[in-house]
């Protein structure tokens, strides 16, 4: 039977979530018909302190974001785009790589994280593999260039300004696919309107719901702009999601709100979340803006990773979906903007983040990886 390996992190939810939904997806078409298996190669394939990454990665975030830009920043400038760092990265990597493809043999292997795409297909072609070796970037706007690499039998991108990059940085057209970012299928057939999506949540049918998310480790400054819009006293029923921060999740219940207010942990109903929200508060992650387009649900930016995330602000801005609120001032002062009006600026946002919506996507994903197995 197929076997396909999903290379991953969790650094973030965003990897692996990607997984799963191209897992998902597959099983919709091939049920029993193949074999997964996802492998975090941070911490099962690299040595101290790299393997703690997992571990670290939110709590950088939330702590010293700006020593992870500026990181972020000097390799995807400098260090990644030389031939002698790449070189003397992917070597380095090689002994754990090829470890890695003696214990987890595959049909095909599909990369969803940037940092395992060189040495991976380096391994692979080292090892005279003959393993077809599909990228699935599951950045948005403007993905890292570490994403591209001319060996890969398949690129698989979110966005034209993603498409163009893989141009310019030497893949072929015909390696690349413009798919769409990889959602789960639950975000393609919901079925609800938004007051019948309120009224199976047990929400308020009669008040905007501001929806507010930090990922599935609950990141970014959700306390001081939950109460900043708390204290603005505005129309609206406030939903939390925490994710897997259950300290966070606390804080926030042991609140007194003065607007109808619930706190959520991790969900696995995001879909119908959505669906329910008039508006959603949230930095600019690619898996939460891809999934917002696809129900159509306008974008409040609270904040971005520089120079990783800010071009995903720029893009929303610039094609109508959203705005950009950098700090908890400023995303309850867009709210009491958008509730202020009879609802039309926020139906021209929904428009607007509609158009950025790839439906077929996920199906489309899961189809060019099936056409290496089939």
């Amino acid at each position: 039977m197929p076997h396909i390996l999903f290379l991953m992190s969790d650094t973030g939810g965003g990897h692996r979530a990607a997984s799963r939904a191209i897992e998902a997806a597959l099983n919709v078409h091939h049920s029993g018909q193949f074999t997964t298996e996802l492998v975090d190669v941070w911490k099962d394939y690299t040595p101290y302190p790299l393997n703690t990454m997992p571990d670290v990665y939110t709590p950088w975030i939330n702590t010293s974001a700006g020593s992870y830009s500026a990181l972020f920043w000097l390799n995807d400038n400098v260090l990644a785009p030389l031939p002698t760092p790449n070189r003397l990265y992917v070597k380095q990597m090689f002994p754990a790589m090829k470890r890695l493809f003696t214990e987890h043999p595959a049909d095909v292997v599909v990369c969803v994280h940037s940092v395992f795409v060189r040495p991976a297909i380096y391994a692979l072609r080292h090892m005279r593999s003959t393993q077809p070796f599909v990228t699935v970037i599951t950045d948005y706007a403007w993905p890292t260039v570490m994403w591209y690499d001319p060996h890969v039998d398949r690129c698989l991108v979110p966005t034209p300004p993603a498409y163009e990059r893989g141009l310019t940085l030497g893949l072929a057209p015909e390696q690349m696919r413009l798919t769409g970012a990889p959602v789960h299928p639950n975000f393609t057939n919901i079925g609800l309107t938004r007051e019948e999506a309120k009224r199976q949540l047990g929400w308020d049918t009669t008040l905007p719901t501001v929806l507010m998310v930090g990922g599935g480790g609950g990141m970014g400054p959700l306390i001081e702009t939950a109460r900043a819009i708390d204290r603005r006293r505005l129309p609206c029923q406030l939903i939390i999601v925490t994710g897997r921060n259950e300290a966070l999740k606390k804080q926030l219940e042991s609140r007194e709100w003065r607007r109808p207010t619930r706190v959520y942990g991790f969900v696995d109903n995001m879909h119908i979340l959505m669906t329910a929200a008039d508006v959603l508060v949230t930095k600019a992650g690619p898996a939460t803006i891809t999934e917002a387009a696809l129900v159509g649900l306008p974008l409040v930016l609270s904040g971005a990773i520089r120079f990783q995330e800010s071009p995903n602000t720029e893009y929303v801005v610039q094609q109508g979906a959203g705005v950009y609120a950098p700090g908890s001032r400023l995303v309850a002062d867009s709210l009491a903007e958008l509730l202020s009006d009879d609802g039309t600026r926020l139906d021209q946002l929904s428009t607007g983040i509609r158009k950025l919506a790839r439906p077929n996507a996920i199906w489309e994903i899961a189809d060019e990886i099936w056409t290496f197995l089939a």
